[in-house]
């Protein structure tokens, strides 16, 4: 699944709110409830992430997720536990016109049980990341009006 998105903000600003990866929840507060770094290197951060879903399915899930810099624009994230196990998603950011494109990739892997609810989950996943998106473009457009 792909979808892209253009931001109304400055793209450096953009950047650097997204890689503020605990502050994250403040974005969606009502879907994701916690993120806690669990581990960081070089280029790699492993988080726990805890998303409730209220819509068809109303459930909290606990997942550990790889994120990868691959450079200063693609982030490749890696779930790697639950139903999910092995879901990836790339997201990469380009500067366009003074605001943000992002493009998202994911590649949806699910398990036996969670494989009839794909559309549903795919619909989430496309949701949950374009409310952040356009949450963190209002925060980097006042960040830099308040400059």
């Amino acid at each position: 699944m792909e979808f892209n998105i253009t931001v109304e903000c400055d793209y450096k600003e953009f950047l650097k709110i997204l890689k503020d990866f605990e502050n994250l929840p403040k974005y969606l507060p009502r879907q994701l409830q916690k993120i806690q770094i669990l581990e960081k290197q070089d280029n790699i951060v492993i988080i726990e992430v805890i998303l409730a879903f209220k819509s068809l399915i109303k459930n909290e899930i606990s997942q550990k997720i790889k994120i990868e810099t691959e450079s200063d624009n693609k982030l490749i994230l890696e779930v790697l536990d639950g139903h999910a196990k092995n879901t990836k998603v790339w997201i990469v950011t380009q500067p366009k016109d003074c605001k943000t494109q992002v493009n998202v990739n994911i590649d949806l892997k699910l398990g036996l049980k969670a494989r009839i609810l794909s559309p549903i989950i795919k619909r989430e996943y496309k949701s949950l990341l374009t409310g952040v998106f356009l949450k963190i473009g209002l925060d980097a457009e006042n960040t830099l009006e308040v400059k």
